[in-house]
């Protein structure tokens, strides 16, 4: 340690001259001096930067929020998605689905029925309407005849009603089972008569017609009985 003219003690390795002489002059008698901070110490001890808080994140509405709840916390169900329209159709336009345009025909009157005498489902009797009535296995069937695995699926045979002439129809259908009408085989259209029996399968049917000499539907009426006396 080195002592200086005034009596300060300083260190000749780190300090050229007395850094206590070379306070400001300001200082004024008898102020306290303090041993100013060597070069080396300013750069260790710096004051660090500042860094400001990050601003809290703003919260967002959920893109599809849904109907708001019900009394008691609890959520109603969300219906689904309507299916879509075809090409082509009106924005107004009713989409039908299953059957088809064949709905409105299953939901129109009655023309007679198809009763099973032999077979899996004997004694079930099947609803007939107007125009083309496909039998087989399938739900969307007309006649369906779950029961019997000997029937095709899809359109083993067909009974057909005419509704200008009052005549029903018996075809074979678009599956290779065979359709027999009172024992004979059926290559085209053969016309039925009351209480004939078409045969699919192991099935046996038998026609009881409620539209012909006696019984006709009109479109201003319901079921108008005939003027002439039955025979």
């Amino acid at each position: 340690m080195t002592r200086c003219p005034e009596g300060h003690f300083y260190d000749p390795a780190r300090h050229t001259a007395c850094p206590w002489c070379a306070l400001p002059a300001d200082s004024g008698p008898g102020a306290q001096k303090t041993r100013p901070m060597a070069a080396a110490d300013q750069k260790t001890r710096a004051m660090p930067t500042e860094v400001s808080s990050p601003a809290p994140p703003v919260p967002r509405a959920p893109l599809n929020p849904g109907p708001p709840p019900l009394p008691g916390g609890a959520r109603p169900e969300l219906a689904p998605n309507p299916p879509p329209l075809p090409a082509g159709a009106p924005p107004t336009a009713t989409v039908r689905v299953g059957a088809g345009a064949k709905a409105s025909l299953k939901d129109g009157p009655v023309v007679g029925w198809l009763v099973c005498l032999e077979g899996p489902d004997r004694g079930r009797d099947y609803r007939l309407h107007m125009e083309k009535n496909f039998i087989g296995r399938a739900p969307h069937m007309d006649v369906v005849i779950e029961n019997d695995s000997t029937v095709s699926r899809d359109k083993h045979a067909v009974v057909i009603f005419d509704p200008k002439k009052k005549i029903f129809w018996a075809l074979p259908g678009e599956a290779s089972g065979l359709v027999y009408l009172n024992g004979d085989i059926v290559n085209s259209p053969t016309r039925m008569e009351p209480d004939d029996v078409i045969e699919v399968g192991q099935t046996r049917l038998v026609l009881i017609p409620f539209c012909g000499d006696r019984y006709s539907w009109s479109a201003d009426s319901a079921a108008a009985p005939s003027s002439e006396a039955p025979s």
